[in-house]
């Protein structure tokens, strides 16, 4: 086939081009139709958040709905006795019920055995008769007769005392009732009391004013008690003291007979 010229494929496209008339009514319809189509893709997107919202109302409806029905759950069914015709039911096989069911004996069982808690531990005091400028020391005095007795507290010091608190317990052994105090503190400086417990009595001596220089100072507690000897291992002692700002205490107890 012979190759047209140039110059004649120029004026055969303008002759077709001239030719050629755009039909408007079809160009309007294809326009109108590809805005009301949905565009796939936009719908899909905007679906997607829609979804997952779903799926969180879901998912909170299906855990209130589980707990209601755990709290309303009925009782269960007491064991009743089988009707006529019916089968006898199954045994339980519960925790309830296997716990309920006797231990089964076999060779080599050994019966549980029943272990007593330890005794109590004896707790023996720790008493500290010295601390810094204070010391101490107690006894039964030597007048003391079958049924009266006296337990003298000696506290001695090497500073001089602004303030002092001395507490005496006798334990209630048989028939023991208080019978007086005293101590060689003058007796316009310290005041004296004198009060009864379950297990014992509790005399009690505080310096109110003044000082106390250094010495040796004694505070005795009277109580009668039973016909005979008494044992005083139980009677105990405490002070605090205040010397130039520092404190000092001091425990004990009576030796035993």
């Amino acid at each position: 086939m012979a190759e047209r010229p140039q110059s004649d494929l120029g004026s055969v496209l303008r002759h077709e081009a001239e030719r050629h008339l755009p039909d408007r009514d079809v160009m309007l319809t294809r326009i109108v139709q590809r805005r009301t189509e949905p565009a796939p893709s936009r719908w899909v997107w905007s679906l997607r958040p829609v979804a997952a919202a779903a799926s969180v109302v879901a998912t909170l409806v299906v855990g209130f709905a589980g707990i209601r029905l755990a709290g309303d759950r009925p009782e269960p069914e007491r064991d009743r006795a089988p009707a006529a015709g019916e089968d006898s039911p199954a045994p339980s096989s519960s925790p309830a019920a296997r716990s309920k069911a006797p231990a089964r004996e076999g060779p080599g069982r050994e019966e549980p055995v029943e272990r007593r808690p330890p005794p109590p531990a004896t707790v023996t005091p720790t008493w500290r008769p010295v601390d810094g400028f204070l010391s101490s020391a107690a006894v039964v005095d030597g007048h003391s007769i079958g049924t009266w007795a006296q337990g003298n507290v000696t506290l001695t010091t090497t500073a001089t005392i602004t303030a002092l608190d001395v507490v005496i317990t006798v334990a209630k052994t048989a028939e023991v009732q208080e019978a007086g105090r005293w101590t060689t503190i003058p007796a316009d400086m310290v005041t004296t009391a004198v009060s009864e417990e379950k297990e014992r009595l509790v005399y009690r001596f505080t310096l109110r004013q003044g000082t106390l220089a250094p010495g040796s100072y004694v505070f005795a507690v009277q109580y009668t008690h039973a016909d005979g000897e008494r044992d005083p291992a139980r009677d105990t002692y405490g002070a605090l003291a205040t010397a130039g700002g520092r404190q000092a205490g001091v425990t004990g107890a009576f030796p035993a007979t």
